[in-house]
């Protein structure tokens, strides 16, 4: 396993010779009268360098990301840091080109001039040190923003996308976390899926009918962004999002579902860094919502056929996606009555009054229309997809709707009632706590905890100017945190997440660039297949509850003891895992095998001539290497698990791979077989499973 003592990047290592192995140290001495700059320290320009300070000179970070510290935030850091140094907290001072501190307790001293960081005094045997540029310590005092070695840039890569490629990783170094994520925020969708779909052919009204349900082929163009789009945090956020806000391709599905899904995901990801208010509304007037939880054709109450409106999505949307089930504190905990008991946050009365706002709306099928080739009737034609449900007001109830401690007068036409609706959702205090737990859980960590929740939820409330539910401080929030960027989760069998099944697959074909020769995306063929999807076939859900709920804990476990969530093991068991593995043998040395690649419709049953190896796998820079059965294993190590697989594992590793030994001169094939083997033993030994 790579250290950083044989991380070939540049890298801050702390090592002055007066405090070796502590990081950068920060030392003074004393000499001169009450805490004046001594005479003998005045001329920079005769100070000596720290021996050893820095092993290699750091990367130039961007000025944005690099957040070089100000004389306090520094000195103030190396307070924190060496209180048997600096034992107290003492004030700047200010002489000729220094700002400075004195420490009487110990004679010390430190100071800044310019960008370079001095100490002076007895450790320093009375002797002018430099030990160092603010740019040196940015890492160090702003651990947030600058990450210290590869390694690190991954972790927080494979938090926040998909995989951590090279040129991924050297991104971060360059730019820093905040550099990153704002230059992410910056980078336009790409394609639309939608748009996708359309310049693919499946719209069109043939033998095919891809007006109706049942078919996989939104999957495509979804699978074709998640392996190969450039704004890679929008695509995770995205697929987070798919799982808080579920619609299943598996359930009632309107015509032409795949255009409506594609329309769904698309505005999930327009509306990924932006409001939470505005993305509520998205979801709730989302044609693929209406069909799936029954908004659209939701009608007002009928008193001579007993008809009523139908709750589901007045339901879910407080249970799921919004306010939970009991009232929270910002941290998360729940709030409880006198006798312990949870508090709920609503009640059936809630359920039936909101109903009747979400009544009156219908998929828009206005337009052109379709006679299908089969079956008789008549569709809408494939552009109505991307239309918001409409309204129509005879259908909506007019009565009064009470809930939550809101009330919309009856009479108010249904649009106003909408917004009042969906206002009183997005101002309760339970949002912020309530979503920002689930998204740590999908990112980061799979039982947070409520300081790191807390934190997550105050930036939900406020991005810092007053603004609610701007999910780019959210996402900011959760990536940045103490929690999430600190060596401790590393360290700590509490912290860390199981990785989603399909994530694994998704991050070896994004970090080995996999793609698609014939311009199709048909991942995960064949789909009549179950044991490609290992329990989690995206997109398909089993229900509007996803594929695991945020709240399980795996019973009889360690986890179960002390109520640890753990999402992702709901869909672990004996079948899973074979499946999983078995999956890995098939895939891992050419990629992935597609029937007929170069049709546009499904038809795996009969292979053309073009079945083949349609998404090969590229592992030309492993390869490279590949007769060097350690530094192999470390590469992979630090793309695939970001460094977290210890020492024991790698040589565990090593050792297999050369029990079958290759030379330099030996074909390219048996290189890539030990490229192979070397992805199944990282990719299925529990410190990869585990992401921390």
């Amino acid at each position: 396993m790579q250290s950083d003592e044989t991380d070939s990047s540049p890298v801050v290592v702390p090592a002055l010779a007066v405090a070796a192995g502590a990081a950068v140290l920060l030392s003074g001495c004393g000499g001169g009268d009450a805490g004046s700059w001594p005479e003998h320290g005045r001329d920079p320009s005769r100070a000596r360098e720290a021996p050893d300070l820095l092993r290699r000179r750091p990367l130039a970070f961007h000025a944005g990301a690099q957040r070089l510290p100000d004389a306090q935030t520094l000195l103030d850091w190396a307070e924190r840091s060496y209180p048997h140094f600096f034992p107290t907290h003492e004030t700047n001072r200010s002489f000729e080109v220094y700002t400075y501190r004195w420490y009487p307790d110990t004679g010390n001293y430190a100071g800044i001039a310019g960008n370079d960081v001095y100490v002076l005094g007895p450790l320093s045997n009375d002797e002018l040190l430099r030990v160092g540029s603010l740019a040196d310590f940015a890492p160090l005092v702003h651990p947030r923003f600058a990450p210290a070695t590869r390694a690190q840039a991954a972790r927080f890569l494979l938090q926040a996308q998909i995989a951590a490629t090279d040129e991924d990783i050297a991104a971060v170094m360059a730019q820093g976390f905040e550099g990153w994520l704002q230059a992410q925020f910056a980078l336009p969708p790409g394609e639309l899926a939608w748009d996708w779909l359309e310049r693919r052919g499946y719209g069109a009204v043939d033998r095919n009918e891809y007006y109706d349900g049942g078919h996989p082929f939104f999957d495509l163009a979804a699978y074709k962004q998640l392996l190969s789009a450039p704004d890679g945090l929008r695509k995770r956020i995205q697929l987070a999002l798919t799982e808080y806000f579920v619609v299943s391709l598996a359930s009632t599905q309107p015509p032409w579902p795949h255009f409506a899904y594609a329309t769904y995901w698309d505005g999930l990801g327009q509306h990924a860094f932006g409001n939470f208010r505005e993305l509520l509304e998205f979801v709730t007037l989302s044609a693929s919502m209406g069909a799936f939880l029954n908004t659209a054709g939701n009608e007002k109450e009928d008193p001579a056929t007993g008809r009523v409106p139908d709750e589901n999505y007045a339901r879910e949307v407080m249970q799921l996606f919004t306010i939970g089930l009991y009232e929270l504190y910002p941290d998360g905990t729940p709030r409880r009555d006198a006798r312990g008991r949870p508090i709920e946050t609503y009640g059936t009365e809630d359920v039936t009054e909101l109903a009747r706002v979400f009544t009156g709306y219908q998929i828009d099928d206005s337009g052109p229309r379709i006679t299908p080739r089969v079956g008789g009737g008549w569709r809408p034609a494939h552009p109505y997809s991307r239309r918001p449900m409409r309204f129509v007001s005879t259908l909506h109830s007019p009565q009064r709707a009470r809930f939550l401690g809101a009330a919309i007068p009856a009479g108010t036409p249904g649009p106003q009632a909408l917004k009042i609706a969906l206002d009183t959702l997005f101002k309760h205090p339970n949002v912020g706590p309530f979503f920002g737990r689930q998204l740590i859980q999908r990112l980061v960590t799979s039982d947070p905890s409520p300081a790191y929740v807390g934190r997550v939820a105050a930036a939900f409330d406020d991005n810092g100017a007053g603004v609610r539910g701007d999910l780019q401080a959210v996402i900011a929030a959760v990536l940045l945190d103490e929690e999430a960027r600190g060596e401790a989760g590393l360290h700590s069998p509490a912290f860390g997440r199981l990785r989603e099944p399909a994530l694994r697959f998704l991050q070896w074909g994004r970090t080995f660039r996999v793609v698609s020769k014939a311009g199709s995306w048909k991942w995960g063929f064949p789909y009549g297949d179950p044991d490609f999807f290992h329990g989690q076939r995206l997109f398909w859900a089993p229900s509007v509850f996803n594929f695991f709920r945020p709240g399980y804990v795996p019973p009889g476990t360690t986890l179960a003891a002390r109520g640890a969530t753990a999402p992702e093991f709901q869909i672990v068991n004996e079948s899973t895992v074979a499946q999983y593995v078995n999956l890995l043998e098939q895939t891992l040395l050419d990629g992935v095998w597609v029937h007929a690649p170069d049709r546009p419709d499904y038809d795996f049953e009969t292979p053309s001539p073009a079945s083949g190896f349609d998404m090969p796998v590229d592992y030309s820079r492993e390869i490279a290497i590949a007769h060097d059965a350690r530094a192999l294993v470390d590469r992979l190590n630090l793309l695939m698990a970001a460094g977290q697989l210890s020492a024991s594992t790698c040589a565990r590793i090593v050792a297999a791979l050369e029990t079958a030994p290759v030379g330099r001169g030996s074909p390219a094939r048996d290189l890539q077989l030990r490229v192979a083997r070397a992805l199944m033993l990282v990719m299925v030994c529990p410190e990869y499973l585990v992401q921390k």
